[in-house]
C-alpha cells in the first residue's frame, strides 16, 4: 500500500513542501513576479500533486514559471520527465551540469559507503516504498551517477553562483559543492530561507551539513559559506524542515556524528517499516 504524499504549507514564507518517499519538493508560490516555481520536483508522480497544490492556492498550474533542480541526481530531476514538450515552463539546472554534459568535468557521485551515512535521516522521514519502484526505471535515463549522464530535454537556463533567479526574484543562487560538484542552494534574504538541496540535510530538528559527499574539502568550504548566511528556515532535500533563529550557526558539520545517529539503529527502523509495508 502506498503511503500518502505528505504536504505541508509554510505560509510565513510562501512555500509548500511536497514529500514522497524521502524526497522533498518545494513549491514557491511567488518567485518575485507573481508566478510560482518548483524546486526539486523529484518523481514524475509529484507533478500532478504540485498542480493540485497550485490550484488549492488559487494559482493556475499552467502559469508555473520554472522547475529548478539543486543538482542532477535522479531523485531530484526524475520529475522532469513528466513535463510535456508544450509546457511553458523553464527548466533550470546548475551550471556545473553543463560542464558534465560537455565532458569537461568528471562525473562524481557518492558511493554506497557515503550514502549509508544519511541512513538516520532516511529513517526519520515518512517513507513511501512504492516510490522506489517509480524511480528505478528512470535511473540512467535522466540525471547522472558515476557512469552516466542524460537529460532528455536541454535546460532552458543555468544556475550561476551569485545570480538571481529569473522573474525579478529575491532568490539567490549559491553554488555549494561537496555532496556533489554541482550541488546548489537557493537563498531568500527577505525571509532568511535556505533551500539547501542535499548540501544540508536535517536530523532530529537540527541542520546537518551532509555527511554524504564526494569532496570533504569542498564540503567544509560550503559549510563555512552557508554558516555565514542568516537562516531561520532550512528547507532540505532530505529530512524535515528546520526553523530557528540561527539554523546554520547551530548546524552539525559533515564529519559530526549526532547522538542517536548510528547506522544500525537507522537500519533497524527502516527494516521494521519495510516489513510493515509488505504486510500492510
Amino acid at each position: 500500500m502506498a503511503a500518502p504524499v505528505v504536504i505541508r504549507d509554510l505560509p510565513d514564507i510562501g512555500v509548500t513542501v511536497v514529500s514522497r518517499w524521502v524526497f522533498n519538493c518545494y513549491v514557491v508560490h511567488d518567485r518575485g513576479d507573481g508566478r510560482p516555481m518548483v524546486v526539486d520536483l523529484g518523481l514524475p508522480s509529484q507533478l500532478p500533486v504540485v498542480r493540485e497544490v497550485l490550484r488549492d492556492h488559487g494559482q493556475d498550474p499552467d502559469d508555473l514559471g520554472a522547475v529548478i533542480a539543486t543538482h542532477g541526481h535522479v531523485d531530484h530531476v526524475a520529475g522532469l520527465t513528466a513535463l510535456r514538450p508544450d509546457d511553458r515552463v523553464d527548466i533550470l539546472l546548475p551550471r556545473t551540469v553543463e560542464d558534465m554534459l560537455a565532458g569537461s568535468r568528471a562525473l562524481r557521485s557518492p558511493g554506497p559507503a557515503a550514502m549509508s551515512r544519511i541512513l538516520p535521516v532516511v529513517a526519520e522521514q515518512p517513507r513511501d516504498w512504492s516510490a522506489l519502484g517509480e524511480m528505478r526505471p528512470l535511473m540512467g535515463r535522466i540525471g547522472y551517477d558515476r557512469r552516466h549522464i542524460a537529460f532528455p530535454r536541454t535546460p532552458d537556463g543555468w544556475l550561476d553562483d551569485g545570480a538571481s533567479l529569473p522573474g525579478g526574484s529575491d532568490w539567490t543562487v549559491v553554488h555549494a559543492p561537496g555532496h556533489t560538484d554541482d550541488a546548489t542552494c537557493l537563498y531568500h534574504a527577505p525571509t532568511r530561507t535556505l533551500i539547501s538541496g542535499d548540501s544540508v540535510v536535517s536530523f532530529e530538528g537540527r541542520a546537518w551539513c551532509n555527511p554524504e559527499y564526494v569532496d570533504a574539502a569542498h564540503s567544509a568550504s560550503t559549510a563555512e559559506r552557508l554558516r555565514s548566511l542568516p537562516v531561520e528556515h532550512l528547507l532540505p532535500g532530505h529530512g524535515l524542515v528546520v526553523t530557528g533563529s540561527d539554523v546554520m550557526g547551530e548546524a552539525w558539520s559533515h564529519d559530526d556524528r549526532p547522538p542517536r545517529s548510528g547506522r544500525l539503529r537507522a537500519l533497524w527502523r527502516i527494516a521494521v517499516d519495510r516489513a510493515a509495508h509488505r504486510h500492510g
